[in-house]
């Protein structure tokens, strides 16, 4: 039996747009994700205690106890999911700027589709 190449390509566009399609809602839930705990929203469906506390300033102590989340202030860099489809580890810097508090972090996430969103179960901050 033999496969033709426009049949091969085709396939091979039609992963290369869904791999790509996926990363880009995986991006867009990664911001929500990091602006969520910074906000301190602890209870929302994109992330578990855990990563909450990984995340948000307050948990870290790094805040005194005056912090107001500013999202003009935050900047998300490029988001890069590496992904098999379902599952995800993404990589991003986010940087907080005001005159109390002041950082550039890289944040590493694990994340999986849950209930239609992506779902941080795990964060690693390198200070």
């Amino acid at each position: 039996m033999k496969i033709s190449r426009k049949l091969v390509l085709s396939f091979v566009l039609v992963f290369v747009i869904a791999y790509v399609s996926f990363g880009v809602w995986i991006a867009h839930d990664t911001k929500i994700i990091l602006e969520e705990a910074m906000q301190g929203n602890a209870d929302t469906g994109y992330m578990n205690s855990s990563a909450y506390k990984s995340i948000n300033p307050d948990e870290r102590g790094m805040t005194a106890d005056n912090f107001k989340y500013e999202g003009s202030l935050h900047d998300i860099g490029f988001v890069l999911p590496l992904h098999f489809f379902f599952v995800s580890k993404v990589y991003v810097t986010q940087e907080y700027v005001t005159d109390n508090l002041a950082f550039r972090e890289p944040v590493n996430l694990s994340v999986r589709l849950k209930s239609g969103k992506w779902y941080a179960v795990k964060v690693s901050i390198k200070p």
